[in-house]
């Protein structure tokens, strides 16, 4: 598993983000989500399906009101399958930034913002995409 804490300085958002993870970092993601205030009774059905550790799966949590998030990529079956995961959780984030920031859906702005997030997760998301490069392919 890999973390990585991202600050989104602009729309001043916290982001923590899980890469390819198992049931067995249950507990570490759990904390997040409780020391964002993520409501008890969503802790307990994320709880359930971080143990089940289904592949090709993820969540977004966001406290809009704190400006922080918490994502988690499960495990991937392909290289395919670990883009079409982030990318769709990246989305959920992305929607969440511009609603608490009042950012016009489909515009410019939302845009970039996509992009800047992408570009600077892009060390992370590299290394679980590249099918070419043995440095990466050793770490799969």
């Amino acid at each position: 598993m890999i973390i990585r804490d991202l600050k989104i300085g602009k729309y001043n958002w916290s982001l923590r983000i899980y890469f390819a993870v198992t049931g067995y970092y249950t507990d570490h993601i759990i904390k997040s989500l409780i020391d964002i205030q993520c409501p008890d009774e969503l802790v307990v059905r994320i709880r359930k399906n971080l143990k089940k550790a289904d592949m090709d799966t993820g969540f977004t949590y966001s406290n809009k009101r704190q400006r922080k998030s918490v994502i988690v990529i499960g495990m991937h079956s392909s290289h395919a399958q670990f883009l079409n995961s982030c990318e769709h959780e990246l989305r959920h984030l992305v929607d969440d930034i511009a609603m608490a920031c009042r950012l016009q859906m489909a515009g410019e702005e939302v845009a970039y913002l996509t992009g800047d997030i992408n570009s600077e997760l892009w060390d992370d998301i590299h290394r679980f995409t590249c099918c070419k490069c043995d440095k990466c392919n050793s770490q799969n």
